[in-house]
């Protein structure tokens, strides 16, 4: 693997250690028990369990200060006496798990967003095209209601034509960067190190 060089970026140097080796920027997360990942209210079992509301939060917008061209992993500090392989396997896969779940549902709503802007462009262009053929049938009528009719009919044309472009360019854009968030969460290695309590 290639490894980054990001010695420009002076704020990310300050922030966040990178992995000699692969180049990835490490996430920190220190703990002092497992059960701190999770959302406190939800009895699941760690392959299941939503994660803590605040760890969701830290996790995003780390990911939001780091470019996505830079590759991240996370390294979990928990207390010395919390050592347990199991419950760290499970708890990989429950976070894997959850990014997972919020990766179908970007996807999910990233598939609507292009349904929504065919639907405007298939309207403006019906408006817009219904309007030219009232004004070339009934062109000698100068009737206020007519003109009001087919001033309304360009009108709503354009504005779904607007809707269409500004959903595409601005709504887009916010779904695909969270989509390529969650994608470099779920290849991101995770590793536990272990605190010694003090006095050890």
């Amino acid at each position: 693997m290639k490894r980054k060089n990001y010695e420009k970026d002076t704020f990310l140097n300050e922030i966040y250690p990178q992995n000699p080796i692969t180049g990835n920027l490490i996430i920190e997360i220190l703990l002092e028990k497992y059960i701190y990942l999770f959302n406190e209210w939800d009895n699941a079992s760690f392959k299941r369990r939503d994660l803590d509301p605040d760890l969701i939060f830290f996790l995003e917008e780390c990911s939001l200060e780091i470019p996505l061209k830079y590759d991240i992993e996370l390294k979990i500090a928990v207390s010395e006496d919390e050592r347990d392989h199991d419950k760290e396997v499970n708890i990989v896969k429950g976070i894997k798990h959850q990014y997972n779940h919020y990766l179908r549902a970007e996807r999910r709503c990233l598939k609507d967003l292009f349904k929504k802007v065919l639907l405007y462009v298939v309207t403006a262009f019906s408006l817009i095209l219904i309007a030219s053929i009232l004004e070339s049938v009934i062109i000698d009528y100068e009737s206020p209601v007519f003109i009001t009719v087919l001033e309304g009919f360009y009108v709503g044309g354009w504005v779904f034509a607007w809707e269409a472009i500004s959903s595409f360019s601005f709504h887009r854009g916010k779904i695909v960067r969270k989509i390529k968030d969650y994608e470099r969460i779920l290849r991101a290695p995770m590793q536990f190190v272990y605190i010694k309590k003090q006095g050890e």
